[in-house]
C-alpha cells in the first residue's frame, strides 16, 4: 500500500474565507490520495504563512517527515500552496524526488513527473510568483490610501493615541489624558530638559506610561516617534534590513500632537545632546564595574559620561536616577578618581607583608609537598626498573647457559624485546622526572613586604581594565557605596587559591573610612 502525507496552507483568514479553507484543502487532497490507491498517515497545515518563504514549521516538519518516513506521495492542493518562490519551489521538489517522494496537486491532472507535466509546473511557479508579488504591491498601494484617508491600519495603538471606529474601519483619536503628557514631554524638551529629568518629573508627579513608571529609553522613543507629528511611515525596512530614510514612505495620516516645526526642533535639541563617540564604551574602561552598589537604593552604579568644555568626564551614577525612575540622592562619582581611591584602599587591605608572609609560606608549602611527591615518584621508578633489569638478565642467563639449545627460544626472544621497552620506557620517565626544576631547595628568600611592594606596583601600573576587574572580582564580592562611607564585602579565602579553586566558608566586610581629602569626589 503507498503512503502519503498532505499538507495544506492558507496566508491569512481572509484567504479562508474566499473559498480555500484548510479543511477543504485537505477533503480534496484525502480524495486525491484514494485515487491513487494510497493512505494518508499524517496532515501538516501552516495557517497565516506566506508561501513566498520557506520559514513554515509544518511544511519544513512535512520534509523532514518525508526523509524518514518512506513516503510515496506529497500532496497539497496546488503549486501555490506548496510555494510562491520558484527557487525554493525548485529546491524542495529537487529534495522531494532524494527522498523517492512524488509531489502531487490535488487541484490538477498533471502530473509532473512528465516533460510536458515539469513545464506546465514550472510556469505555474513563475506565475505564483508573480501573482504574489502583484498581492503585495496591490497591498502596499492599499494601506498607503487607507493611511492617507486617515485609517489605522493595524499593531499597537501609540501612547497619547486611541482607537475610533469609523463604520468598518478605524482611525486614530486623541486620549483625552495621554494627549496633554505627551505634548507636556515636547514642551519639557524644548525648554531644555534631558529625558532623565523629564522622567523624574512625570513619575514624580504620579504620571505614568500606562501603568510603567517613564525611563530615559522609553521617553527617547517617544520623542523621536514621527507618530506625533502626525506621519506614518513605510518603507523602513525591506525584509529586516533597515533602508535608508531617504527611501522612507511618508504619509499624513492622523492627527498630530505636536506641530511639525516643534518635533524637528526637538530632533535637534536630542542630537545636541547626544555623547560624543570617544571610542569604545566607558564600562569597559573602569576596573569597578559590575561591582559597585548604590548605598542608598540597592540599585547597581553604572557608568556614564558628561562632556565639558574640552573633554568628556566619566561617572558612576546610581542606576535608578540615570534610567529615570526615581531621584535617590546618590551624588556621581567621578569614575577615575574613585577607581584609583578604591584600588590603592583594596591593596592597603591585601598586600599587606602579613598576607603576603602567608601567601609565602604557602608557596613553600607547596614546593616541599611537591618534592617530597616526586622523590617518592623517583623510589618508584627505580624500584620498577630494578625489576626489569633483573627479569632482562636471568633471560641472559639462559640463553648464555643452552645457547640455540634454549627451550622456547623463540618465547625468550619475545620476552626480551618486551623487557627492553619496559626498561627503555622507565628510563625515559626517570629522565623526565630529573629535569623537573620545581624544588624545595631552589625555592629563593623571599621579603613579605618588597613582595607586597611589588605586586603592588603590578596591580597599580597595570593598563587593562579587564585584568583589573578579574584580579578585584576574585576576591570582592560587592561594595556598596553612599556618599560618605564605602562597604566593601569579599572573599578572604579567595585571596589565595589551591589548585585554581575557591572554597568559601565565611566572608568579612571592611567598613572603609573616607576622609575628606582622600574620598572620590564628583
Amino acid at each position: 500500500m503507498k503512503r502519503a502525507i498532505i499538507y495544506a496552507r492558507v496566508s491569512s483568514k481572509r484567504q479562508a474565507d474566499d473559498g480555500l479553507p484548510v479543511e477543504s484543502q485537505i477533503d480534496h487532497c484525502r480524495s486525491k490520495a484514494a485515487a491513487l490507491g494510497a493512505t494518508v498517515v499524517k496532515v501538516f497545515t501552516d495557517g497565516g504563512i506566506s508561501g513566498t518563504t520557506d520559514r513554515r514549521p509544518s511544511f519544513q516538519d512535512a520534509l523532514n517527515f518525508c526523509a524518514v518516513a518512506d513516503i510515496d506521495y506529497f500532496i497539497t492542493w496546488s503549486s501555490s500552496r506548496f510555494a510562491r518562490n520558484h527557487l525554493d519551489a525548485g529546491h524542495y521538489k529537487a529534495v522531494l524526488q532524494r527522498y523517492n517522494t512524488r509531489l502531487i496537486y490535488s487541484s490538477t491532472e498533471v502530473d509532473i513527473g512528465t516533460d510536458d507535466g515539469w513545464f506546465i509546473d514550472a510556469i505555474g511557479s513563475v506565475i505564483d510568483e508573480r501573482y504574489s508579488r502583484q498581492v503585495a504591491s496591490d497591498t502596499r498601494r492599499s494601506m498607503l490610501k487607507a493611511a492617507k484617508d486617515g485609517y489605522f491600519l493595524g499593531g499597537r495603538v501609540p501612547f497619547g493615541y486611541v482607537v475610533v471606529s469609523d463604520g468598518k474601519r478605524k482611525r486614530l483619536g486623541q486620549h483625552p489624558t495621554e494627549a496633554n503628557t505627551v505634548r507636556q514631554i515636547f514642551t519639557m524638551a524644548l525648554q531644555g530638559c534631558g529625558t532623565k529629568t523629564i522622567a523624574l518629573h512625570l513619575n514624580g508627579t504620579g504620571l505614568t506610561l500606562r501603568g510603567q513608571s517613564f525611563s530615559k529609553n522609553t521617553l527617547t522613543y517617544i520623542l523621536k516617534n514621527e507618530v506625533y507629528a502626525g506621519w506614518t511611515i513605510f518603507n523602513r525596512t525591506n525584509k529586516r534590513t533597515p533602508n535608508p530614510p531617504e527611501d522612507w514612505i511618508k504619509v499624513k495620516s492622523h492627527s498630530a500632537l505636536v506641530s511639525e516645526e516643534d518635533f524637528e526642533r526637538v530632533q535637534k535639541v536630542l542630537e545636541k545632546r547626544k555623547p560624543a563617540n570617544v571610542g569604545g564604551q566607558p564600562r569597559s574602561n573602569f576596573a569597578f564595574t559590575g561591582l559597585l552598589k548604590c548605598g542608598l537604593c540597592d540599585a547597581s552604579l553604572q557608568t556614564c559620561s558628561g562632556t565639558g568644555r574640552s573633554k568628556v568626564y566619566h561617572y558612576y551614577g546610581c542606576r535608578n536616577s540615570l534610567v529615570g525612575k526615581h531621584r535617590c540622592g546618590f551624588g556621581k562619582v567621578r569614575a577615575e578618581l574613585f577607581d584609583e581611591w578604591m584600588l590603592a584602599e583594596l591593596l592597603d587591605q591585601v598586600m599587606t607583608p602579613e598576607r603576603m608572609a602567608d601567601v609565602v609560606a604557602q608557596a613553600y608549602q607547596t614546593r616541599e609537598t611537591w618534592a617530597k611527591d616526586r622523590s617518592d615518584r623517583r623510589k618508584t621508578i627505580v624500584a620498577e626498573l630494578r625489576v626489569a633489569e633483573k627479569a632482562r638478565s636471568n633471560l641472559f642467563s639462559v640463553l648464555e647457559l643452552h645457547g640455540q639449545d634454549a627451550p622456547n627460544l623463540g618465547d625468550i626472544t619475545q620476552r626480551l624485546r618486551e623487557w627492553n621497552d619496559r626498561i627503555r620506557s622507565l628510563e625515559a620517565s626517570l629522565v623526565d622526572l630529573e629535569n623537573e626544576r620545581m624544588s624545595a631547595n631552589e625555592q629563593p628568600e623571599v621579603d613579605p613586604a618588597e613582595a607586597a611592594e611589588v605586586l603592588r606596583d603590578i596591580v597599580l601600573n597595570c593598563e587593562d581594565p579587564k585584568k583589573l576587574r578579574e584580579f578585584v572580582g576574585s576576591f570582592v564580592r560587592e561594595i556598596t557605596v553612599t556618599d560618605s562611607e564605602v562597604v566593601v564585602d569579599y572573599h578572604p579565602e579567595c585571596l589565595v587559591r589551591h589548585n585554581h579553586r575557591a572554597k568559601i566558608h565565611s566572608a568579612e566586610k571592611w567598613l572603609l573610612d573616607l576622609g575628606s581629602n582622600q574620598g572620590p569626589t564628583d
